[in-house]
């Protein structure tokens, strides 16, 4: 959604900047053309950008977050394995012994796999639940980091746009235009602050 959002916006700049260049060609030398506020649109539209497969590998907090998510993973997998294990006991132990229980004993051990069925579903719900929550609030804090980097990065205006590439966005990039190490070298350091902060 993001992506496709800044596609468009690119897409934009780049119809107003020639669009804005053809109808200059075609007033040719009006009192318009020669009054220089009359072209609002920059004569270069200047696009910087960065890597996010990069920022992922190297910002300190997207690390951190990638372990976290992976430590909840594997305790979601051992959580619903143990009580898959149980589970499967019970349902074993019911099928080799419900010839000598009587109907009784045997409504009461499927009411128990029922109960046992619907607290797997809704520990599998809730940790899942967790994960997710987790998983957008470190996204956004890192969304937010970013995008205020970029704002003190471009305090002077040099460019008019800074995108994000991922794979197969875009299909031309001059590499002199990449910010990805002052990127990582801002994030970095202001992710430091920030815990040394939490930690006062």
């Amino acid at each position: 959604m993001l992506n496709s959002i800044l596609l468009i916006a690119v897409g934009i700049l780049f119809y107003l900047h020639f669009s804005s260049g053809k109808k200059g060609t075609a007033i040719g030398n009006t009192s318009e053309q020669k009054d220089p506020s009359f072209n609002t649109f920059p004569n270069s539209c200047k696009i910087a950008y960065f890597e996010m497969d990069s920022v992922e590998a190297n910002f300190e907090m997207a690390k951190e977050m990638q372990a976290e998510l992976e430590k909840k993973e594997d305790r979601i997998n051992a959580e619903m394995s143990h009580l898959q294990n149980i589970y499967q006991q019970k349902f074993e132990k019911l099928q080799q012994h419900s010839s000598g229980m009587t109907n009784d004993q045997i409504n009461a051990s499927k009411n128990e796999l029922l109960q046992l069925e619907q607290t797997m579903r809704n520990t599998k719900a809730g940790m899942d639940q967790e994960y997710q929550n987790y998983y957008v609030e470190k996204k956004q804090e890192i969304l937010s980091l970013i995008r205020k980097f970029c704002t003190e990065y471009n305090k002077d205006k040099r460019y008019a746009v800074i995108i994000c590439n991922d794979p197969g966005i875009v299909f031309y990039k001059d590499s002199t235009l990449d910010l990805t190490s002052d990127l990582l070298k801002g994030l970095n350091e202001m992710y430091r602050k920030k815990k040394l902060n939490k930690k006062d």
